[in-house]
């Protein structure tokens, strides 16, 4: 569900990053693949030799107690009706409102073209307010394969680099299509889902979402503790092949993400040394969920490595663990197994505090901004898949 995007973004922000792709650190920094001798290689070390630990039963954590309210149903609902749009590519008429169009732009001011003002491909939903209100009135009426030439200035507070001058845009429209919302009824919840009528949906999406928010209290409150069994512990240095897998596994999953919303790497990496802090973070974690699992006795054996591996495999919709592995290599998955064993562990030893949803998350302010955030990043992810 979506507070799963939310604790992504989270955890993305915590730097807690149990990425895929580990390989060894290149001198460029970049991600190279090896065999499969050379990934388990990594683990090729006593834990001992690098962890004390110190206390980790025991600990006192926040604890968010699970809640699911109207919005979250709502929320769900508005995805559901999101996936089922169609867009249906129109030739006979010019563009209006509501319209999703596809464009080709190029502007300038005073004859140069400037930083953002040209893209090609791009789609947007006219009348939106994507673009500012002078420039999408210039393309209402406007047909497939029209090209129009038009100038506007820009608004006072638009941005410091851009306020109050005028500019001239060149647009060729590409594509436009009339976006046609399904009717959210019994009949349409019985062709796109596996229930028969809106409340046998509503009741089992209820459910989901009262179990995902389960899930995550336990998660969010079972990290804490292993980030206190982290602190609590004493630990010196780390495996180099372990923290280059890190670093690549950490780079290479901030690299996918500036990708898939066109952004820049340096967007979400600060600097070398702040990349540092982050990959020692993770490293740290995960040698202090070893030795915990191997104190508790809960290691992971091969037998346990193909069962758990399975499980997780399936719940990232693959058909098997070596599609999984594939895609996402043994490191990534033997570190997440690892992970959430010593998470479980910890959170069923742990003392709870319970608090609402908006009192952990640091008020309902920062709650609602955060969860506007992963529907931004949710949206964002949507409108890359549909480009591609």
């Amino acid at each position: 569900m979506r507070r799963r995007l939310y604790l992504a973004i989270m955890m993305l922000g915590a730097g807690m990053l149990w990425a895929a792709g580990c390989g060894n650190k290149t001198d460029e920094g970049n991600s190279v693949s090896g065999t499969e001798s050379t990934e388990m290689a990594v683990f090729d070390y006593n834990v001992d030799d690098y962890v004390t630990l110190g206390e980790y039963k025991g600990l006192e954590v926040n604890y968010p107690v699970p809640a699911m309210s109207k919005d979250d149903l709502e929320m769900e609902i508005e995805y559901l009706l999101e996936e089922n749009t169609k867009y249906n590519e129109v030739s006979d008429r010019g563009a209006e409102e509501g319209d999703f169009i596809n464009i080709d732009y190029k502007g300038t001011i005073a004859g140069e073209e400037f930083e953002g003002g040209s893209d090609a491909g791009y789609e947007f939903e006219l009348g939106e307010g994507e673009f500012p209100e002078d420039f999408e009135k210039n393309l209402i009426g406007k047909k497939k394969g029209e090209n129009c030439t038009f100038k506007m200035t820009f608004s006072d507070d638009y941005d410091e680099g851009m306020a109050g001058k005028e500019a001239e845009f060149a647009v060729t429209v590409n594509s436009v299509s009339e976006v046609v919302v399904p009717e959210y009824n019994d009949a349409f919840v019985k062709e796109v889902t596996d229930y028969d009528t809106v409340k046998a949906y509503e009741e089992a999406l209820e459910a989901d979402l009262m179990t995902s928010s389960q899930e995550e209290s336990v998660e969010l409150a079972g990290g804490d503790a292993l980030q206190a069994a982290v602190a609590n512990a004493s630990i010196k240095g780390c495996p180099e092949a372990l923290y280059d897998a890190c670093y690549n596994s950490t780079l290479k999953e901030y690299q996918e993400y500036a990708d898939m919303l066109d952004m820049e790497l340096s967007d979400f990496i600060e600097d070398d040394e702040s990349l540092d802090e982050e990959v020692l973070s993770f490293v740290n974690e995960i040698l202090v969920a070893q030795a915990i699992a191997k104190k508790e006795g809960f290691e992971i054996t091969e037998k346990s490595y193909q069962e758990d591996g399975e499980k997780l495999a399936a719940e990232y919709e693959y058909e098997s663990l070596k599609e999984f592995e594939a895609d996402y290599g043994k490191i990534y998955v033997r570190t997440n197994l690892m992970r959430e064993k010593a998470v479980d562990f910890l959170y069923e030893n742990a003392k709870l505090k319970e608090m609402s949803q908006e009192e952990y998350y640091g008020g309902s302010e920062s709650l609602e901004g955060s969860l506007e955030e992963a529907e931004d990043l949710e949206t964002e992810m949507g409108e890359t898949e549909q480009a591609e």
